[in-house]
């Protein structure tokens, strides 16, 4: 018998224990939950980075990379489904019209202040901790503003095409391809929740708004999960949900090659990190300490487990290409 396979470059075969869709079970009871279903599937080999993947990317190391320049731009995630890049900008660049005429465009601004205008919307002043969500088939233009260079992570399902209107001066050529022109005609995307043109995680966190899901688009799938090491933290106001334990909590001293956590078999989950510290134990990676700026990643069919580091609040923006489900590990505790 062959076996099947799923979306991916992962060959994966799920064999159903029963016929009940794969979610997880409802609470019963007061915070009570049913005995979670189980299921076989099978697992490729954890922790394996190629290309420019890698389990963290530390804004620090970024800078020094690109030493001396204001403006640059730094690949970091290339998967089947994403890719990624580190940007900055100097106040006063501008980034002309343009439209991904079958993708979305996620910008996470980390610091500085930037301008959008995106067709049919207000427009928008981001600053950090927001999130700017650019529907496919929209016309917009984008620009470093106030004292300080932009600093920004923008998101693309992988080979993405933007095109720019023909009534503007045409965009610098790219090797491999030339510059044509082509008609056809676009209607701007509608947003439908929980999908908003910009939303800001310090100013949800001021209002104790509520954080959680506020990305779900084909191939964007953006969550902001915070929390204190502390659970007495004097800064924590207000609920911000489940989002981890702290570090150390109840964890045994760590092994890479052991079992853990849990894992997505079919796609890589990353963050980036947009307050306080976080603590990332990966398969077969290491053990690894993030602070707000940078970036971690956990490839497919990979046991992971972040937890929150203080001091004060830490906070992770969890970016896959679509929701998925935690397949959690069943093994005994050691």
């Amino acid at each position: 018998m062959k076996t099947p396979v799923l979306r991916g470059a992962v060959a994966l075969a799920v064999l159903l224990a029963s016929a009940f869709p794969m979610r997880q079970s409802l609470a019963q009871g007061a915070g009570a939950r049913a005995p979670q279903q189980q299921w076989w599937v099978y697992k490729t080999q954890g922790g394996v980075y190629t290309g420019i993947n890698r389990p963290l990317w530390k804004l620090s190391d970024i800078k020094r990379l690109h030493a001396g320049q204001d403006n640059w731009q730094q690949q970091i995630v290339a998967t089947i489904e994403q890719e990624a890049s580190y940007n900055s900008a100097a106040p006063g660049t501008a980034f002309g019209r343009r439209m991904n005429p079958d993708t979305a465009t996620l910008f996470v601004v980390m610091a500085g202040e930037m301008h959008f205008s995106v067709e049919g919307q207000p427009e928008v002043t981001a600053t950090r901790g927001s999130i700017v969500n650019v529907l496919e088939s929209t016309i917009f233009s984008y620009a470093a503003a106030g004292a300080q260079n932009s600093l920004w992570v923008e998101v693309h399902p992988s080979n993405y095409k933007t095109v720019y209107p023909a009534a503007d001066a045409p965009p610098p050529p790219v090797s491999g391809s030339q510059i044509v022109k082509v008609a056809f005609n676009h209607t701007p995307g509608t947003y439908v929740a929980p999908n908003q043109l910009h939303w800001n995680f310090f100013a949800a966190v001021a209002a104790c708004a509520p954080l959680g899901v506020h990305v779900n688009e084909d191939h964007h799938y953006a969550s902001a999960l915070a929390g204190f090491a502390n659970p007495g933290d004097p800064d924590d106001k207000c609920p911000h949900g489940p989002g981890g334990p702290p570090a150390g909590a109840g964890l045994a001293p760590f092994n890479p090659k052991s079992t853990f956590g849990h894992m997505h078999a079919g796609m890589t989950e990353w963050w980036i990190i947009q307050s306080g510290h976080m603590d990332g134990r990966i398969e077969n990676a290491g053990e690894f300490h993030a602070e707000e700026g940078d970036v971690m990643a956990a490839p497919a069919s990979t046991w992971h487990q972040m937890s929150y580091e203080g001091p004060g609040l830490s906070e992770r923006l969890a970016i896959t290409a679509f929701p998925f489900n935690n397949m959690n590990n069943t093994a005994p505790a050691p």
